[in-house]
């Protein structure tokens, strides 16, 4: 018994080292499977347009325009027609709230971002398409936690920690790519996305155009559709008041 013991131990840890992994071995791989390093390098802008359909009063459709070599972002929810503007650059942090009815001229109340919301926003800049991109440089710690298996997926899980948010992401080890990954937010607020659907897009970058999304908050999945366009041209005025 305990040579079949020690049998089975040695056969388990073979096995544990052949998948094996380092954080940076798995992204690299998934940069590989997305498009190419060098393409993710070469990314100074970017526009992503989303919607986010559940069939309930509270979908909403969200334009983003973002300049990673500024730190501008611009983002616009448009929830039943109605649109709300979010806006952050390196000398304003602001948003505006639509007033008054809908069957009336748009009328804009501005005001400033709190210091928080200035905050989570230029970190939306850099993770909006892709968190663990240049992961060190944005003071992240990524922690390689191990090969899960999901139904017939065996999955790369890395927990990926910085100040007041918390990722957790999974990639998949045939394809390399991002299924799933849960934002855990300083709220209390965790944000699962699951991602079923690839696009490439013109520039050659692959990234995830459909799948879910679930907060705990509102307790609801979501049916989240996603386009994104690299390196277009963004004009400064697109970040001012």
């Amino acid at each position: 018994m305990k040579k079949i013991s020690v049998i089975m131990i040695l056969m388990i840890l073979s096995v544990v080292n052949i998948f094996a992994q380092t954080v940076d071995e798995v992204f690299d791989a998934h940069y590989t499977a997305a498009g190419g390093k060098e393409l993710w390098d070469g990314v100074k802008t970017y526009t992503i347009k989303q919607s986010y359909v559940s069939n309930a009063p509270s979908d909403f459709d969200m334009e983003v325009k973002a300049s990673i070599a500024d730190m501008s972002m611009l983002k616009t929810k448009t929830i039943m027609k109605r649109n709300f503007i979010y806006a952050v650059s390196p000398s304003d942090a602001f948003f505006r709230v639509p007033m008054g009815s809908r069957d009336k001229a748009v009328v804009y109340d501005t005001k400033d971002l709190s210091d928080k919301e200035k905050t989570n926003m230029k970190r939306e800049i850099t993770d909006m398409f892709a968190p663990f991109y240049n992961y060190q440089a944005k003071g992240y710690i990524a922690t390689y936690v191990g090969l899960e298996v999901v139904g017939a997926q065996r999955l790369h899980h890395i927990e990926l920690s910085g100040k007041d948010i918390k990722y957790d992401l999974y990639f998949d080890n045939v394809t390399h790519l991002l299924t799933k990954q849960v934002e855990k937010l300083a709220t209390g607020e965790e944000i699962t996305k699951e991602y079923s659907t690839y696009t490439t897009a013109a520039n050659g970058i692959i990234y995830p155009s459909f799948g879910t999304y679930y907060s705990s908050i509102d307790k609801r999945n979501v049916k989240l559709t996603t386009n994104i366009v690299f390196n277009p041209t963004l004009e400064a005025v697109n970040f001012k008041r």
